[in-house]
């Protein structure tokens, strides 16, 4: 059995794959990529248990391919090899069940398969409740959501971005009980009526795979424990996260004390410099105040460092009221970034209420951050 592809072609895909690898994992196979020759077709699989990637290579200029069969190779080796090799072809070849052969111009390479019959079956099955979207609002909803899930494994629910699809309706959710992270969008046709909990960690990889050319759209699939997404040659399937997502509707104030309107990278530029001000102890705490004149005064303190103070003049305010509020630094700014609007408003109902942030032009989406007590 030999394999002769395009150096170029080979590691896109091995990267693409290795995404998937296992790094700690009772299962050595796991650690290792399984190539899979058929008459005219080749597919690299990896999976980690959590996620399981697909590429499929059909035979043509860039992949020739005599005989079928199958073996499995470390994949982070064989990564390494094909990263660094400087040729245009390489070449693998089954010289025995457990050594496999790589030719690459005057590189002679020699590694030890894996067992390949330890290699889990992995069905990549399409669904009939499935959806298309274009990469573009895929990644879109990925990186204004998958920031604000939890660390922690206590509520593993909360590890994962909800899902919900109803009548024109797409809505996507993330929280870690501290903030919260809303974005939906109206499409055309009707969906399916369903609600999955995605885990963040498979989203990020998915994101890092997935690019915004405008020219291809990716399919969903659902099925009860799992979702397939399946994009030009590769299927990315990740498990989902069993239970009841919280029902968040009610947390999002509808009325408000006072709405600040900022320019958004002003906002940024000081509540960066004052987290410079705070400590690992202090959860990154700063405060902002509300004069009646208008302006803006953002500050942290810590006994350690000293205190960093600056004013801002905002852009609108609709309530000019004597008002004070301490909240997470780390977490404003990752909601903050999260917009595409280049001014943005922040709605506060009170000084140890949950606060809102919107977007001048980014409508279908919602930031919520709890404030926090200072003595």
């Amino acid at each position: 059995m030999n394999v002769t592809i395009n150096r170029d072609l080979l590691l896109e895909n091995l990267t693409n794959v290795s995404r998937a690898l296992s790094t700690k994992t009772p299962m050595p196979v796991l650690t290792g990529i399984k190539f899979e020759i058929t008459k005219n077709k080749m597919y690299l699989t990896a999976s980690n248990n959590e996620i399981s990637i697909q590429a499929q290579l059909n035979e043509g200029n860039k992949l020739k391919l005599e005989g079928e069969g199958s073996f499995v190779v470390p994949g982070k080796i064989l990564s390494d090899i094909i990263r660094k090799l400087d040729a245009n072809e390489v070449q693998f070849k089954v010289v025995e069940d457990n050594v496999i052969k790589i030719y690459a111009n005057r590189s002679d390479f020699t590694l030890n398969a894996l067992e390949k019959d330890n290699f889990p079956l992995i069905s990549f099955a399409e669904s009939n409740t499935f959806i298309k979207l274009d990469i573009g609002t895929l990644k879109q909803i990925i990186r204004k959501t998958t920031f604000a899930t939890s660390l922690s494994e206590s509520r593993a629910i909360l590890t994962g971005v909800c899902l919900n699809l109803s009548n024109n309706k797409l809505e996507a959710i993330s929280t870690d009980s501290f903030r919260l992270a809303k974005i939906y969008l109206n499409v055309n046709e009707e969906l399916p009526e369903l609600s999955v909990v995605i885990p963040s960690k498979s989203l990020d990889e998915l994101n890092k795979i997935i690019i915004d050319d405008n020219e291809n759209d990716i399919e969903l699939h659902f099925s009860p424990t799992k979702i397939l997404f399946k994009y030009k040659n590769l299927l990315f399937q990740s498990r989902l996260i069993d239970g009841v997502y919280p029902n968040t509707s009610s947390l999002i104030p509808t009325e408000f004390l006072t709405s600040i309107k900022f320019n958004k990278t002003e906002l940024i530029k000081t509540i960066d410099l004052m987290s410079l001000f705070t400590n690992i102890e202090s959860s990154n705490i700063i405060q902002l105040q509300l004069n009646p004149d208008k302006t803006v005064e953002i500050k942290s303190t810590t006994s350690e460092i000293g205190e960093g103070k600056e004013e801002l003049i905002p852009l609108e305010c609709s309530n000019p009221v004597s008002f004070k509020i301490a909240f997470s630094a780390k977490y404003f700014l990752e909601a903050v970034r999260s917009f595409d609007s280049s001014e943005i408003v922040v709605h506060f109902t009170g000084e140890i209420k949950p606060f809102i942030v919107t977007g001048e032009y980014d409508v279908n989406l919602t930031q919520l951050i709890l404030p926090v007590r200072v003595s």
